[in-house]
C-alpha cells in the first residue's frame, strides 16, 4: 500500500523530533551525508602544537571524541605528553559535558563547564595556557588574551557564519552569526594583542542523499534553521524530495593560528 501524503509528513516529523545528537558525531547519517574536507588537517596542526606546548586547552570539546584522537596523534609527530594533567578541556552543553568527562577520564583530562556566549570568565587563572585549541566553538578574544601566556598560541577552525545559505533559501530565516567570518575574527584577535601567523578559508560541499537526511541533519544542527518544523515547510520539503540527484549545500570553513 502506497504511503499517503499525511503519513509521509508524519514520518518526516518523527525523524526530526527523535533525532538526538550524541557528542559531536554525525555517524547516524552514515553514507547519506557526504562532506568535502578542507585542504588543511586541523587535528594534525593541533597535535604538532601540543607536542611542544603545555599546558593546553581544547575549547568546546563536544563528547571528547576529537581530543582523544588528537592526544593519540601527539606521539606520531614526535611528542610525548608526560603529564596528562597538562591537557584541559571545556564544554558548554551539559549533555556533552557528561560524555566528555567520561570519555576523557582515561587520559586524566579534566573537563570544565564553559560557554563564551554567557559572557562569563573562563575558569582558569591569568597566563595559564601555552596553547588553546578551538574547533567550531565560540570564543571571547579578551578572555583568550587573559588565559594564554605571553608567547602562547591559539588555533581555531571555524564554520563561516554565512555557510549553508541554501537552507535559508529553502526554509527562510537569516544566518545566526554572519559576523563569524575570517576577516572580522582576525580583526578581533589583533585588537586584543594577538599576532596572526597563519589563516585561510575554504568553500566546499555537503551532499545529502535524500530529504530525510536533510531533516535529520537540521535536528542535529538546529541553529542552521532556527524554529524549523516539518509542518511549516511542507512545500519546500516536497520540492527537495522530488529531486533525482543528491541535495547539495555549501560548506564554508576558515582557520586561524595566532600568537600572543
Amino acid at each position: 500500500m502506497a504511503e499517503s501524503t499525511e503519513d509521509r509528513y508524519a514520518r518526516w516529523a518523527w525523524i526530526h523530533e527523535t533525532a538526538v545528537m550524541t557528542g559531536w558525531d554525525f555517524a547516524a547519517l552514515g553514507s547519506r551525508l557526504v562532506a568535502d574536507e578542507p585542504p588543511w588537517d586541523f587535528d594534525l596542526t593541533c597535535a604538532k602544537a601540543m607536542a611542544r606546548s603545555m599546558p593546553c586547552l581544547d575549547m568546546g570539546t563536544g563528547g571528547g571524541e576529537r581530543l582523544s584522537e588528537v592526544v593519540k596523534r601527539v606521539s606520531t609527530v614526535g611528542g610525548f605528553i608526560n603529564r596528562r594533567s597538562s591537557v584541559h578541556a571545556s564544554e558548554g552543553w551539559k549533555p556533552n559535558l557528561e560524555l566528555a568527562t567520561s570519555a576523557l577520564a582515561e587520559y586524566g583530562i579534566e573537563v570544565r563547564e564553559y560557554d563564551s556566549e554567557t559572557g562569563e570568565a573562563m575558569p582558569w587563572p591569568d597566563d595559564f595556557f601555552t596553547l588553546v585549541m578551538n574547533r567550531h566553538e565560540s570564543y571571547d578574544p579578551a578572555e583568550l588574551a587573559r588565559v594564554i601566556a605571553p608567547d602562547g598560541g591559539f588555533l581555531t577552525q571555524q564554520v563561516d557564519g554565512t555557510e549553508a545559505s541554501e537552507f535559508r533559501h529553502w526554509f527562510g530565516g537569516a544566518p545566526q552569526a554572519p559576523e563569524n567570518r575570517l576577516e572580522p575574527c582576525i580583526d578581533g584577535l589583533e585588537a586584543h594583542g594577538f599576532t596572526i601567523t597563519d589563516a585561510d578559508e575554504w568553500t566546499g560541499t555537503m551532499e545529502f542523499a535524500d530529504v530525510e537526511a536533510v531533516i535529520e541533519y537540521l535536528a542535529y544542527i538546529p541553529w542552521d534553521v532556527p524554529g524549523f518544523t516539518v509542518a511549516g515547510n511542507r512545500e519546500a520539503l516536497d520540492r527537495l524530495a522530488a529531486r533525482s540527484s543528491p541535495i547539495a549545500v555549501t560548506q564554508k570553513r576558515f582557520h586561524i593560528a595566532a600568537e600572543r
